[in-house]
This record gives C-alpha cells, sequence and structure tokens, in this order.
C-alpha cells in the first residue's frame, strides 16, 4: 500500500477534500485508480500509480509519500 498526503496550510480541510477528489478522479480517467481515506491523502495499490500520481499532481501542496 502506498499513501500519497498533501500538506496544505492554506485552506481548510473542506477545501483540501475538494482537492483531493477532483485529482482522484483526473487520475482516475488516466486508469490510476486510488481510494481516498481523508480529507488530504490518496491511497494506490501499486508504487507505479503512485509514481505518476506524483509526476501528474500539479497543484499547489506539498506532497508526502508513506509506503506502508
Amino acid at each position: 500500500m502506498h499513501v500519497l498526503q498533501f500538506i496544505d496550510d492554506t485552506t481548510t480541510s473542506y477545501i483540501q477534500d475538494i482537492n483531493t477528489f477532483t485529482f482522484a478522479t483526473q487520475l482516475m480517467l488516466r486508469g490510476v485508480y486510488s481510494e481516498q481515506p481523508s480529507d488530504d491523502t490518496l491511497v494506490f495499490a501499486s508504487s507505479s500509480d503512485l509514481d505518476y500520481a506524483i509526476l501528474a499532481y500539479n497543484g499547489n501542496a506539498r506532497l508526502e509519500v508513506i509506503t506502508v
């Protein structure tokens, strides 16, 4: 399990949730599937999906990768 957390202290939890969901939807349209357990976290099944997500991200949040 590969976890990608978005860290953005300038937005509310609600806005973080919207941004994370929007990014997950954009990834899904490209064939990269993830789960969203919290407002600022996406979980990927493979490291290649995680790598693609990192490269595809164009937002303002800092990214933190957690490998479980």
